[in-house]
């Protein structure tokens, strides 16, 4: 059984994610990066919902909003993403990984993406 807080912070999400990957899809197709498809816009709307979901337990179990759910969603977002061939890594040269052959592809997506969601969370105003 889910908490009001929980309902509430699983469905708030739905109409601003789908909204978001309508926006990010057409964004890609204006750059370039082929057609505005159903299946594109899902998987942007899906990627935002479930790292908007992720930060949920943590809110309930923390009391509170803070910047740190932000980076842990976002990185766990990201390790799994590339784990799975799904997303890329932004702003990382890929012969990173031909100099540090012991460094992988999901710890670098995983300090990125995390990096990405603290960011945005502060920018946002919330607090660490």
């Amino acid at each position: 059984m889910l908490s009001p807080y929980q309902q509430g912070c699983l469905t708030q999400p739905i109409a601003s994610s789908v909204i978001m990957g309508g926006v990010f899809s057409a964004l890609d197709v204006a750059m370039g990066n082929g057609k505005l498809t159903p299946r594109g816009v899902a998987s942007y709307a899906g990627f935002i919902y479930a790292y908007n979901a992720i930060q949920c337990p943590m809110e309930e179990i923390h009391g509170r909003r803070s910047a740190l759910h932000n980076v842990f969603a976002g990185g766990l977002m990201g390790y799994f993403g590339v784990q799975r061939g799904h997303i890329g890594i932004p702003f990382v040269d890929p012969t990173l990984f031909y100099r540090y052959p012991s460094l992988k592809p999901q710890t670098v997506a995983f300090a990125v993406y995390g990096a990405m969601g603290g960011a945005l969370a502060m920018v946002g105003g919330k607090p660490i």
